[in-house]
């Protein structure tokens, strides 16, 4: 068996990585402390 991960399926990682560095990481702490749900980041997806 092969385990890895096709060229479309490293892509959508990657890509993921980078939404989750660049729109999740910078406001998460803010998020959590005021416990609100980052409905502006969702629609982002």
């Amino acid at each position: 068996m092969n385990f890895d991960l096709t060229d479309e399926q490293r892509l959508l990682q990657n890509t993921v990585r980078d939404f989750a560095r660049n729109e999740v990481a910078p406001v998460a702490e803010e998020l959590d402390r005021t416990k609100t749900f980052p409905y502006e980041i969702v629609e982002k997806l």
